[in-house]
């Protein structure tokens, strides 16, 4: 990604590189910890982050802890944020330059679709998981572009065809982001882990139940992030008890996550065969209906709790109650859901 290069090099010349720093003790003139609340409590247990990573909050521990996710996901370089919607859309709002192209799948996040809002870079969709629709835009398309997709979609609980998409994405030089944030754990590693991608975006918020997410890549693009992506450099960081919380949640995912795994699809198989639906590997299943918000909510007078998912977050005809199964639910409870929507 020459033009990256030359971004950096660009402001490196200027004297303008933003570098994370360390810094312990000294006299305070630099952190937002205005009442010293943040340092009352540290003397105690752990307190706040007191700033930005570029001013006072950085910290090994967050060096540690993205080395050890690089390492887990099988990427050179990690950088954490402190949402999966701003890592989102603070990779795509510094990549995203006048000379670039983003090709994005109709139903990415909105997360994704804010981050190329706010970026100079003309946007083309293709149809959803739709190949031919792909490689049409890609074969009009020039360096530097990017396809952008989830791999596992958060509404439709669609899986991508990502193998082929990598493939088309090779083919005409395009750089993939993958959206990994419902796939995280359920999937172990993800689903693009072991495919040639730009970046890929992990959130702890989901099954590995913590806050925060993570874009994983080259090293070029942790530091393009750390000087262009203005959602981390003006954002106060994460506490340590955020970091020592997903670090001990990503502790519990290397030793329980394959027995949730299985439960999990023992239960997806079991939803499958009670609503004849074709054998499934998501755990996000939909139904189709209208009146959703009605069926939502005489379901919670019985106790269970659908959400209902209704437009413009959906399409008009896309209506839907969204089933997610989970670990710890019990094949009678599938039964009773079913029971009361038939």
């Amino acid at each position: 990604m020459r033009f990256l290069e030359e971004r950096l090099e660009k402001r490196k010349q200027a004297g303008l590189l933003r570098e994370l720093v360390q810094r312990a003790g000294g006299i305070d003139f630099a952190s937002n910890d205005y009442f010293g609340f943040a340092k009352k409590i540290s003397e105690g247990g752990e307190g706040g982050a007191t700033g930005s990573r570029l001013l006072s909050g950085n910290s090994a521990l967050y060096e540690q802890l993205e080395e050890r996710l690089a390492r887990f996901h099988v990427a050179e370089c990690c950088l954490i944020y402190t949402s999966g919607y701003l890592a989102n859309q603070g990779l795509l709002s510094a990549i995203g330059t006048k000379s670039a192209t983003f090709l994005y799948d109709l139903e990415i996040h909105a997360s994704m679709i804010d981050g190329m809002l706010l970026s100079e870079a003309k946007r083309v969709p293709f149809r959803h998981n739709d190949l031919s629709s792909l490689e049409e835009r890609l074969s009009k398309s020039a360096p530097p572009h990017f396809v952008l997709v989830e791999s596992l979609y958060s509404i439709s609980g669609d899986l991508a065809p990502l193998q082929e998409i990598s493939y088309l994405s090779e083919k005409y030089g395009a750089g993939l982001i993958v959206d990994e944030a419902h796939a995280t754990g359920v999937f172990g590693k993800g689903l693009a882990v072991h495919l040639p991608t730009f970046a890929r975006m992990h959130t702890f918020g989901q099954a590995l139940g913590a806050s925060g997410a993570c874009i994983l890549g080259s090293r070029l693009l942790k530091e393009t992030l750390i000087n262009f992506s203005r959602p981390f450099i003006y954002t106060t960081a994460l506490p340590p008890s955020a970091l020592w919380q997903i670090s001990a949640n990503y502790d519990a995912l290397e030793a329980e996550g394959e027995r949730h795994r299985q439960k999990l699809q023992w239960l997806i198989d079991h939803f499958c065969k009670k609503t004849g639906r074709a054998s499934s590997l998501s755990p996000i299943q939909p139904i189709l209906t209208a009146g959703s918000m009605g069926l939502s909510e005489k379901l919670w007078e019985e106790g269970i709790d659908v959400r209902a998912i209704r437009p413009p977050t959906v399409g008009k005809k896309k209506e839907c109650l969204r089933v997610v199964l989970h670990s710890y639910n019990e094949t009678c409870e599938i039964d009773r859901l079913l029971e009361y929507l038939s």
